[in-house]
């Protein structure tokens, strides 16, 4: 079972090698570059075809010949392009990595409206504003304590 795996791996790999110059051409034919992410694909590609588009539209014969073959010659460098192996690949993987960088950025938003670091208190002592899980003022190093800790330090402090 294992032999068929390592067969497929192997002529996966070889269809990869054998169609990275072709991919290649047609990014470099599209203005693109080989590492532009899928996004930018598809807007280079749907901003040439409105070009293009404008230009089928046009009064000139030659214009709107020259622009329908433009417009073939697009819709075939772009289905080579997202039909490649490596292609797919490369949006699953940047897919994964958009969707985890989003994540991480609502974890940030959410710890951020919950108090966490990036909340501010004002230092008793130098009346400056610092971070709220601080336990010692970065600037006079007089120690903070939360609403609790000062509520119960005055209400001790009357008894002494």
């Amino acid at each position: 079972m294992s032999e068929v795996s390592e067969v497929s791996e192997v002529s996966e790999v070889s269809e990869k090698e054998k169609e990275f110059p072709d991919i290649d051409l047609c990014y470099k034919a599209m203005g693109l570059s080989f590492s532009d992410s899928p996004e930018r694909v598809e807007r280079t590609y749907l901003r040439l075809k409105d070009e293009y588009g404008k230009a089928i539209r046009s009064p000139d014969v030659t214009e709107r010949t020259a622009a329908t073959e433009d417009l073939k010659q697009l819709e075939e460098l772009y289905t080579t392009i997202t039909g490649s192996l490596i292609y797919k690949d490369y949006a699953k993987e940047y897919e994964r990595l958009t969707a985890l960088k989003a994540e991480q950025q609502a974890a940030r938003a959410a710890k951020q409206s919950a108090g966490g670091t990036g909340a501010l208190v004002t230092c008793p002592h130098c009346r400056k504003q610092v971070a709220s899980h601080l336990a010692v003022c970065i600037y006079c190093h007089g120690k903070l304590s939360s609403p609790v800790e000062g509520l119960m330090s005055k209400v001790l402090s009357i008894f002494r």
